[in-house]
This record gives C-alpha cells, sequence and structure tokens, in this order.
C-alpha cells in the first residue's frame, strides 16, 4: 500500500508592515495629444513632489515607499504614522500647486489641464525597497477601486474647472483611523460618504469624499449646472511662496519664490 504524503502544515507568517498609499490620476488623459500627454505625465511627480514639500514632508517624500509613474498618475507609499499628513495639509497644498500650474499649462495650450483624482488607503503591504511584489495586496487593490469610482470621477468632473483641481476618496479605513480617530486636522463634516460598487471587480465598499476647494460647473448652453464637485471641502487657500505662477516646459515646473519685500 502506498502512503499518502503527508500535506504540510498550515503555519503563521509574519504580516508586512502597514503603509498609507496614495494614488493619482488625471482627468481626461486619453483624450489629449500624445504630445500634450507627455507634458502632463511630467507634471504629475513635479506637483506633487512640490505639494509634499509645502507640506513639511520633504524627508518622507525622499524615503517614499513603492513609487511608482502609472503616465497618467502617480502611486507612492508612506508610513502609517504620516497617513494623516496625506489628507491634511497634503491635499490642499496639493490644489494649489495645481492652480499655479494651470497658466504655464494653458501657454503650452488654452486647452490643457491638469485636473487630478486622489485616493488614500492603507494596511499591510510589502515593502522590501525595490521587489516586484512590493506595494502588492488588499489595501493597494482597495485604494485602486475607490481612484476609479464613478463617483469620485463625477465629484471632479461635476466641478468648475477654473477652480477645482482635486477630488480625492478615502477608504473607509483611513477615514475610521485617521479623521474619526482625530488626527486629521479637518472635521469629519468635510468628509461625504459615497457606495461604491463595481459589479466588473465584484467590489462593494464606502468610501468618503473630499474636495479642497469644491464647486460647481459653470451652466451650459441648456441652463444646467453641476454641483457633483461642491463634496465636503474647504475654503481656498495660497502659499507664501506662490505669487508668481510656476513655469511648465515640456513636463518641468520651475517654481519660482517671491523675493521678500
Amino acid at each position: 500500500m502506498t502512503e499518502n504524503p503527508r500535506r504540510s502544515r498550515r503555519t503563521s507568517t509574519a504580516m508586512p508592515p502597514y503603509r498609507g498609499v496614495l494614488a493619482l490620476d488625471a482627468e481626461r488623459y486619453s483624450q489629449t495629444s500624445s504630445r500634450h500627454q507627455g507634458i502632463l505625465s511630467g507634471t504629475i511627480p513635479e506637483v506633487l513632489e512640490e505639494a509634499f514639500r509645502r507640506s513639511g514632508l520633504e524627508s518622507v517624500w525622499a524615503h517614499r515607499s513603492f513609487p511608482q509613474r502609472t503616465g497618467d498618475g502617480y502611486l507612492v507609499g508612506v508610513p502609517p504614522e504620516d497617513l494623516p499628513l496625506l489628507i491634511d495639509p497634503l491635499l490642499g497644498e496639493l490644489q494649489s500647486v495645481l492652480a499655479e500650474v494651470q497658466p504655464g499649462l494653458a501657454f503650452e495650450d488654452r486647452g490643457l489641464r491638469l485636473r487630478l483624482r486622489a485616493a488614500i488607503g492603507v494596511g499591510p503591504l510589502p515593502d522590501s525597497g525595490g521587489d516586484d511584489g512590493d506595494g502588492v495586496g488588499t489595501a493597494m487593490n482597495e485604494t485602486h477601486r475607490v481612484l476609479d469610482a464613478p463617483v469620485l470621477r463625477t465629484a471632479l468632473a461635476g466641478s468648475d474647472p477654473d477652480i477645482t483641481f482635486l477630488a480625492a476618496g478615502l477608504t473607509q479605513r483611513v477615514y475610521e483611523d485617521a479623521v474619526l480617530g482625530g488626527y486629521v486636522g479637518l472635521p469629519a463634516r468635510r468628509f461625504t460618504p459615497a457606495d461604491i460598487t463595481l459589479a466588473e471587480k465584484d467590489f462593494r465598499a464606502r468610501a468618503y469624499l473630499h474636495t479642497p476647494v469644491p464647486s460647481s460647473r459653470p451652466a451650459d448652453e441648456t441652463g444646467q449646472t453641476g454641483a457633483a464637485g461642491a463634496v465636503g471641502g474647504d475654503s481656498g487657500r495660497t502659499h507664501p511662496d506662490s505669487g508668481r505662477p510656476p513655469r511648465v516646459r515640456r513636463g518641468t515646473v520651475v517654481f519660482e519664490a517671491v523675493p521678500d519685500a
């Protein structure tokens, strides 16, 4: 009689470290020309780096986890203790930087815009510092589901393109841990709950939307207006270094501080 091979015993394994995740996508990227796609793709990580700098997160940016340029967006991981700072002040600063680069983009082509959707998640994600498996896990999948959610796309599309340059969604865990936990310098009422259903991904979840500078799309020819962009926002804010709009040349953003009087 042949003996049945012994089945290996299932054992516990150590969890990977927790990481906060910020994912970004550009609105209407595929509808721009190849040349303009190159400009937008090069500009996205530069405006994000500037927003990290203005938020006092230079070190976090320098040591970011599994950074990835996605062509029409960007992905970055941060230590979990910095998760609240991704929400505030970073989202507000990113809105400000995007508003500042718009004149330079319009100089290239008056119809060229860079408006972003953002999603923030958190969870255990491998982070070895360079392996192909870094950042792979449920928390990453959930973050991208929020980023692709129609309700987040609608929030940005329904806003005034000359005022609102960023709309963000938080996963429920981020909202509960960071916002309800009292670690974010914004009240919970600045975040609007939304149910996300992606049938093709068999995904259902609750997310929380936030627009740093909300607005409504101007009336079109039929007299209708869009109010979807006015979701959980703040009043606009400016930065002391933003007196002049930065130059944008082929995806390179040059930020110029105004000298002290």
